[in-house]
C-alpha cells in the first residue's frame, strides 16, 4: 500500500500508510551498488505475520507482489514456506524463504526505525527464471545472478559482484597487516579502492580478487551498497563508516 498524502515526511507516510490500511511498501530504485528492492513495514505490527521483502524487478511489480501478498496476510492465508506458490504470478510461481536474522539490518532501514530498532520477523519473495529454476539452482539463469540475494543464511560475501572481481588494495594491507581505513568506489569505471590511511600511489597498491579483500577483513561485507561515486572512512575497524560523495575535478 503507497497511499501518498501530500505535505507528508517519508516517516509521517509510513505511519500514516500503517495505521490507516495495514501497511507501507518502501520501494528503493537499483543503483551502481545493488538491485532494486522492495519490502513491506506494518505486518507485524499489525497481523504479526513477517515483513516482506523482494528484489531486482520493476518497482510496479514487486509493488503488486508485495501488495497481494499483504493482502494474503491480511485474509490470514498461510504465506507457506520454501513451496511453490502459484498466487501471485500469472504464468510462474514463487517462494518464500526466512531472512536470516542478521541480514534485516542490510535492507529493512525504515522498518528497523519503525520497529524502535526492536527485532522483528521477515521473509523473502523470491520469483524464478523463465525456465523456473530459483536462485539456489544450478540451472538458474546466470543473467539474473545479481538480482536476488538469498537472505536465508548468513552470507560469508554481500557484493552484487563476482568473486574475483579485480580491486586495488595498499600493499601494505596484506604485507603489513595494516587495517583498510578508507574505500573508494570509483564513478568512471566502477573500480574499487580499499586503502589504508598513507596516501596510495600506483607504486603501494596490489591489485587482489574482492573475495580476498572479505576474506581479510569481514567488515568489509557493510559497504556491500557503497554506490560508484562515494567514498567511506572510519578510524579503526570496529568504528560505522562515514560516506560521502566523491568531489569530481573541476567542482
Amino acid at each position: 500500500m503507497a497511499h501518498e498524502e501530500h505535505n507528508l515526511s517519508p516517516e509521517d507516510q509510513i505511519r500514516y500508510n500503517i495505521d490507516t490500511f495495514g501497511w507501507h511498501i518502501a520501494l528503493f530504485e537499483a543503483d551502481s551498488a545493488t538491485p532494486a528492492f522492495a519490502y513491506t513495514i506494518g505486518l507485524w505490527k499489525n497481523f504479526q505475520q513477517p515483513e516482506i521483502i523482494t528484489f531486482g524487478l520493476p518497482l510496479p511489480a514487486m509493488h503488486a507482489l508485495l501488495h497481494g501478498a499483504a493482502e494474503a496476510v491480511k485474509v490470514n492465508q498461510p504465506l507457506a514456506l520454501a513451496t511453490d506458490n502459484f498466487d501471485f504470478l500469472e504464468d510462474s510461481p514463487v517462494q518464500f524463504r526466512r531472512v536470516e536474522e542478521e541480514n534485516i539490518a542490510d535492507y529493512f532501514g525504515y522498518a528497523r526505525w519503525y520497529y524502535n530498532f526492536e527485532p522483528f520477523p521477515a521473509i523473502q519473495l523470491l520469483w524464478p527464471d523463465d525456465q523456473n529454476h530459483y536462485p539456489w539452482s544450478e540451472q538458474y539463469d546466470k543473467r539474473y545472478r545479481f538480482l536476488q540475494p538469498q537472505l536465508d543464511h548468513k552470507l560469508d560475501f554481500k557484493f552484487f559482484e563476482e568473486r574475483n572481481t579485480p580491486v586495488f588494495v595498499a600493499q601494505q594491507v596484506f604485507k603489513e597487516n595494516k587495517p583498510i581505513l578508507r574505500v573508494r568506489h570509483d564513478e568512471e569505471d566502477g573500480a574499487w579502492q580499499f586503502l589504508t590511511d598513507a596516501p596510495a600511489t600506483t607504486d603501494t597498491v596490489m591489485l587482489v580478487a574482492l573475495e580476498q579483500v572479505v576474506k581479510h577483513d569481514l567488515t568489509i561485507n557493510a559497504l556491500f551498497d557503497l554506490p560508484a561515486g562515494q567514498v567511506a572512512f572510519r578510524e579503526a575497524i570496529g568504528d560505522d563508516w562515514t560516506r560521502v560523495e566523491v568531489t569530481k575535478r573541476g567542482e
